[in-house]
């Protein structure tokens, strides 16, 4: 889905306990990731708590630079993402009348998946064939990770769909097999191909039309209505905040001072401050984020210089960047690059 989307959606906190029980297991510290990625450590005790789509990307980028170091740790994240951790949208699809139509509701609903992948249904002579996943609305430095969460996460959801069914005849993947990838499939008991050109979940023949055992014409329509309605109401509340993450992502020399990102958005700035705020957000917090996720992204996959990278994120001196590259990540930027 397109980043302002998910940036200005409103999301259950479920994916981001999945994430600090994962963090936990390995041993790491959570409360500063958490920390990093503005969401107070509180919510994450709220079995009802609400992040927006913003703190949970910024989640998932912190998440994945903690873990990158630990071989298919992503992966088993994803086995953690059962259908019913997407709250109303599980709820809708497991009361749809047949596993198609349940994914159909899926693909309607992309909003609420936790992810930016764009999933869509591939179709040949009519027949549902297969799941499908595009990566390129991902930003460049977590496509791995959300790649390999998702043959975790989306083999889980299929499966749960209807239990005793088996869905899926096999998996094609973008992926290589590094990593200890190669598990992966003896874990699912399915068959993965990698390096494939496209990701994407074959399923057996005929399984779209099976009709599901919790099949509820009356509730597929209650939580349809219920997904429809989250995603309308958070697209309105939280729209400014998504277009402003979309526009500093997209910022290439430099990032735009608040009152050039207004003109641009057409907002005054006093309604940005406001609807800022109401994220528990600010200005220069936006473009920290967005800031330090380009430094590690240059840092760990290009050969440029400390300085080629301070001046790519628009800093007038490599002392500047240095000096907030470690607030950011607690090392300078040459021991963080050298640190694998």
């Amino acid at each position: 889905m397109r980043l302002e989307s998910f940036a200005a959606i409103r999301l259950s906190n479920q994916s981001a306990r999945i994430m600090r029980s994962v963090i936990e297991e390995a041993g790491l510290a959570w409360k500063p990731l958490l920390s990093e990625a503005g969401i107070p450590a509180d919510l994450m005790d709220e079995p009802d708590g609400v992040l927006s789509g913003a703190q949970e990307l910024r989640l998932q980028e912190v998440f994945a630079q903690a873990t990158r170091h630990l071989p298919g740790v992503w992966f088993r994240a994803g086995l953690q993402y059962r259908l019913m951790s997407h709250g109303p949208l599980g709820l809708a699809v497991l009361t749809a009348d047949t596993f198609g139509a349940g994914l159909r509701l899926m693909a309607s609903y992309m909003a609420l998946t936790f992810s930016l992948m764009q999933y869509s249904l591939v179709e040949e002579a009519g027949e549902l064939i297969a799941v499908a996943a595009d990566d390129t609305q991902v930003p460049p430095d977590y496509r791995e990770f959300s790649q390999e969460r998702a043959l975790g996460s989306v083999t889980q959801f299929l499966n749960d769909i209807h239990p005793s069914l088996s869905p899926i005849l096999k998996i094609e993947s973008v992926l290589d097999a590094t990593r200890g990838r190669h598990e992966c499939g003896v874990v699912l008991g399915i068959p993965i191909i990698f390096g494939a050109p496209v990701t994407q979940w074959i399923l057996r023949p005929g399984v779209a039309q099976a009709p599901l055992p919790l099949a509820s014409p009356l509730l597929e329509e209650t939580y349809g209505k219920l997904c429809a309605r989250l995603v309308d109401e958070a697209r309105v509340s939280d729209e400014v905040v998504g277009q402003l993450y979309a526009l500093l992502v997209r910022s290439t020399r430099r990032f735009p001072a608040a009152p050039e990102a207004c003109r641009i958005l057409g907002l005054s700035e006093r309604t940005l401050y406001r609807r800022l705020a109401a994220q528990g957000l600010t200005f220069g917090q936006m473009v920290d984020q967005v800031r330090e996720q380009r430094a590690i992204y240059l840092l760990d996959t290009t050969s440029m210089s400390i300085e080629a990278v301070a001046e790519a994120l628009g800093f007038a001196e490599t002392a500047s960047f240095s000096r907030a590259f470690k607030r950011w990540r607690g090392t300078a930027p040459q021991r963080f690059r050298s640190r694998v």
